[in-house]
């Protein structure tokens, strides 16, 4: 647009829109409107400025008497009526009228001012194509706004209605169905990056503590780069990206997460999801899976062809969804990139869905995914911000519980009862609370809680109630009892099929996913199929194939106890039930031969396999109490290689004795003292066989005792040897095993311990319990001014442990970043970064650690400071100061905080540049990264990153890759330089390259 098209267009959308929609009816919406005007007045101008320029309209007028001139005529209240009728009954605009108001306007015009002079017909011309464009657009926007009540009305018809298929349970009916925002409980989300987890520092172990203290600089890794909780409904309106990837295990509600967006947004509520309810908002929310079926065709035309064909809606109108895609108002939805198996096909369906997410940028766009199916290298984390989604806290369970029973149970004292019965019953089990902390496992639990009234003790009984759950949701429409999916399979079958091929999917191997079932390949799962139907139903073998390919596009259309979860791969929808099944079928085999042996073998063949562990330990655990003590004793005595070592035998014995087995004491009574004196014995052995890893072994298994009958006397035999054990120790053995509150209070009373070790092991053991009573917060606090820095450092870290982020621990610890010792003043930024204190103070005291004589301080401060985000000129020039500095992890740190603050000063952009060719790799992978997100493509910058493409480490290769992908340059050298790299060895590399 010209001068004045430009600032009609821009006025327009701003005044004239609201002024139109007063009085008219609700067909219409501010978007829409402000569109139509707009894409008037740009046809306009564009066909104004087509003409030569003595005939264009506003060529004999100053800017200035143009201007008021046109606001004059569109804010005449007859001509906003002739433009209300599209609005109205979409008859057009009269054009002679409104060029006979526009003269009338100029008139009155050109007694204010002589400057006002038009071509002869440019008046004519310049309304006339506006009205025309005008008339066109609002046209096509009723017709696209009457499309988008029936998708959003059948988008909600198919997302908003949760189906259960309930337990078979006499006398009770079969589950309702049940309205989505009525029972969703939105999960938690942790950024994640490429760092070292956590779990592998033990801080816990009170032996490490000095080793603790010195890998300050990995911890301050993966704290500040692991990202912090948040709701997942606060995903969207993250200012610094528009796209995301969620990643998340089996059962932990992606799907059903990403169909609450859909429909939230569609029932008008996007603030629910923190986006502005001033937009009309559009979801598009698409299967990947299904996607990946139509791989000839456009996502948006799969798009328009899954609306219409499997949500039923009426055809839509031509450009419908570019509509809301090109103003950057839809929401993109895309559900399951793990279920897409065939690493050819994921990287082809990688790019369309890289180039249609590039087509429209400004729509924020989620992408759902299994960690085991997901490759790092498939989306940069630089452009699409990596989320996991969280297992439920206590705090999700009792949300989930409420609002489970508040939808289904309307009489009040009722629902209060059975929300206190199923509290009860996950509160007294902590192995089945732990299962309950997947959304999938606590849905299946609440059904069985709903209609049993009270959950099994054993986990067996839970899953078998829970397998029950899932095979009859299978048959929810009676299609499997009736016989109009499948020819010779019944309902009935599929308990012993499904027993069967589990254990064969067992066999197979392990996908090393601890959740996820074995993934096995369609044509596999046919000939087993086949198999296994063959002999069931005694038929012939062709009539068994084709069941079991009627079985397979059965379980591929429906959710259930076996899915497919990849292109043409099928697996247990979680682990624990393919392992539970496969017991089954051990159990069936043996009984059926009247053999225990069978049994026996398996423990035999299978002891110590980690893949294999869960299913025995299941096993034993469902046998009579003399045959589970007759499998315990065989695996004490099977003498694994190196057991006077290892103790492996022993502890795997110590974990059947977990599963408490009832009338296993009264059994084999000598069995179950055996273990328990055994596994004491090396508790409290000295010899030097008794490593470090053997030591942490045997707490897991007596812990591991929590909730048994043999909880007590594990216990009465620790403190028996209550001489012999560490002080602290102890006590974390009676939190774990029943008294926990007594070990904190005794925890307590040892930070006042003559000796520093027990201090000091002490802090790290309450930060551990996670208890911020006020009597441990200011035992605490009390240590920051200890005499010994172990221990002031111990004090701090269990502060940030506990997150406690009162006045009184904000100022013990901003007084700490100046203490003598430098393990302390690094633990005290790095606490005040994870208590995410920002304030005037924090930030000018962190920013003097920029200049601290140990590296390691200045490393923490760095990063704190850029994990923080508090811009300003003294912390540009600190961290400036630091892309200097003689340590390289520092400089990194430094660069890797100048990236995130975004700040692009020509100072940054040189001291950058000479990080390019640091010695230190890591710096170079920084510095390059920090200029991907700074988005300099200069001449200087092009080139230097063109020759890190080449550079000895393939870090440097990829992050180079990446930050000439993100500056967009796409010169001839650019282009020659990654089509090089597309043969690199490095995998990241090519993928990098070839993005």
């Amino acid at each position: 647009m010209g001068a004045i098209g430009a600032w009609l267009g821009e006025w327009v959308t701003v005044k004239l829109a609201q002024g139109l929609l007063d009085g008219v009816n609700g067909k219409f919406n501010r978007n829409d409107l402000q569109k139509a005007l707009k894409a008037g007045v740009k046809a306009a101008d564009d066909l104004d400025k087509s003409q030569p320029f003595d005939k264009q309209i506003f060529y004999y007028c100053y800017p200035k008497h143009a201007k008021e001139l046109l606001e004059r005529f569109f804010q005449d209240a007859a001509v906003q009526q002739e433009l209300q009728k599209p609005l109205q009954d979409t008859t057009t605009p009269d054009i002679d009228f409104l060029i006979a108001l526009f003269k009338q306007a100029a008139d009155e015009g050109k007694n204010l001012s002589k400057n006002l002079k038009f071509p002869e017909n440019s008046i004519e011309s310049w309304l006339k194509e506006f009205v025309d464009t005008y008339f066109k657009s609002t046209s096509t926007y009723l017709k696209f706004q009457g499309a988008k009540v029936n998708y959003l009305k059948q988008l909600i018809n198919c997302f908003d209605d949760v189906k259960f298929g309930g337990i078979s349970v006499e006398g009770q009916d079969i589950e309702k169905s049940e309205r989505l925002p009525e029972i969703f409980v939105m999960p938690d989300v942790v950024e994640t990056r490429n760092f070292t987890s956590l779990q592998d520092f033990d801080l816990f172990d009170s032996s490490r503590q000095t080793q603790l203290l010195s890998e300050q600089r990995q911890r301050a890794l993966f704290i500040n780069n692991s990202g912090r909780k948040i709701l997942a409904a606060q995903l969207l309106n993250q200012n610094q990206s528009r796209r995301f990837v969620v990643l998340g295990a089996p059962g932990s509600g992606k799907t059903t997460f990403m169909s609450y967006f859909a429909v939230v947004i569609a029932q008008k509520y996007p603030d629910k999801l923190g986006l502005s309810t001033d937009i009309d908002w559009l979801p598009i929310i698409i299967r990947i899976r299904d996607l990946a079926r139509y791989p000839d065709i456009s996502i948006l035309e799969y798009a328009r062809l899954w609306a219409e064909k499997s949500m039923a809606v009426q055809q839509l109108p031509s450009g419908f969804f570019e509509y809301w895609l090109e103003d950057g108002r839809a929401l993109i939805l895309l559900d399951g990139l793990d279920e897409v198996a065939e690493e050819s096909k994921s990287y082809q369906l990688l790019k369309r869905i890289e180039n249609f997410l590039g087509q429209y940028d400004q729509n924020r766009a989620i992408i759902t995914s299994r960690p085991a199916g997901y490759k790092r290298d498939f989306f940069r984390t630089e452009d699409f911000p990596h989320y996991e989604l969280q297992p439920f806290d206590d705090e999700k369970l009792e949300e989930f519980i409420n609002r489970w029973y508040d939808s289904r149970v309307s009489d009040k004292v009722e629902a209060k009862r059975r929300k206190d019965s199923l509290r009860k019953a996950l509160a007294e089990q902590d192995r089945i609370k732990f299962l309950a902390r997947n959304p999938l496992l606590l849905t299946i639990i609440a059904l069985i809680h709903r209609y049993q009234a009270i959950l099994p003790r054993e986990r067996h009984k839970l899953y078998d109630k829970a397998v029950e759950t899932l095979l009859t949701s299978w048959d929810a429409n009676k299609e499997l009892s009736n016989h109009t999916i499948l020819k010779y399979l019944g309902l009935d079958d599929l308990r012993r099929l499904m027993e069967s091929l589990a254990y064969w999917i067992h066999t197979q191997g392990s996908t090393g996913d601890k959740e996820g079932g074995t993934l096995i390949d369609r044509d596999e799962l046919i000939e087993e199929l086949t198999r296994n139907i063959k002999n069931l139903r005694d038929c012939k073998l062709h009539e068994a194939k084709a069941e079991a390919k009627r079985f397979v596009e059965f379980l591929r259309d429906r959710t259930g106890l076996l899915n497919e979860q990849g292109q043409d791969c099928y697996a247990f929808v979680h682990k624990t039930f393919q392992e539970y099944l496969c017991v089954q079928e051990i159990i069936y085999q043996a009984d059926n031969e009247g053999d225990f042996d069978i049994i026996l073998n398996h423990i035999k063949d299978h002891l110590h396999n980690q893949h294999w562990r869960e299913v025995l330990l299941l096993l034993i655990a469902q046998q009579k109490p003399k045959k589970a003590a007759r499998a315990i004793r065989a695996i004490l005595q099977h003498n694994s290689e190196y057991e006077q070592w290892l103790h492996r035998d022993l502890f795997f014995a110590g974990s059947c004795l977990a599963e408490n087995i009832k009338g296993l004491q009264m059994a084999d009574s000598k069995l179950c003292e055996e273990v328990l004196d055994r596994l004491v014995e090396l508790e409290v052995s000295k010899a030097p066989q008794v490593t470090y890893k053997i030591s942490r072994q045997v707490f897991k298994a007596l812990c591991s005792l929590y909730e048994t009958a043999f909880e007590a006397p594990a216990l009465q035999l620790l403190k028996d040897k209550e001489e012999y054990i560490d002080k602290v120790r102890l006590q974390k053995y009676r939190a774990e095993l029943g008294e926990k509150e007594g070990a904190i209070d005794t925890l307590v009373t040892l930070l006042a311990d003559a000796d520093y070790r027990v201090r000091s092991s002490a802090v790290i053991a309450l930060g551990m319990l996670g208890k911020d009573s006020e009597a441990v917060v200011q035992g605490l606090l009390g240590l920051l001014a200890d005499a010994d820095s172990d221990v002031r450092a111990s004090a701090v870290i269990a502060l940030g442990m506990l997150g406690k982020d009162s006045e009184a621990v904000l100022q013990r610890l901003l007084g700490l970043l100046a203490d003598e010792d430098s393990r302390v003043r690094s633990s005290a930024a790095n606490a005040l970064d994870n208590l995410g204190k920002d304030s005037e103070a924090v930030l000018q005291r962190l920013l003097g650690l920029l200049a601290d004589a140990d590296s390691f301080v200045r490393f923490s401060a760095a990063y704190a400071l850029g994990n923080l985000g508090k811009d300003s000129e003294a912390l540009l020039q600190g961290l400036l100061g630091l892309l200097a500095d003689a340590d390289s992890g520092v400089r990194g740190s430094a660069a890797e905080a100048l990236g995130e603050l975004g700040k692009d000063s020509e100072a940054l952009l040189q001291r950058l540049l000479a990080l390019l060719v640091d010695a230190d790799s890591g710096v170079r992978r920084s510095a390059a990264s920090a200029l991907g997100k700074l988005g300099k493509d200069s001449e200087a910058v092009l080139q230097q990153l063109l020759d890190l493409l080449v550079d000895a480490d393939s870090g440097v290769r990829r992050s180079a890759a990446e930050a000439l992908g993100k500056l967009g340059k796409d010169s001839e050298a650019v282009l020659q330089q990654l089509l090089e790299l597309l043969t690199d060895d490095d995998s990241g590399v090519r993928r990098s390259a070839a993005s």
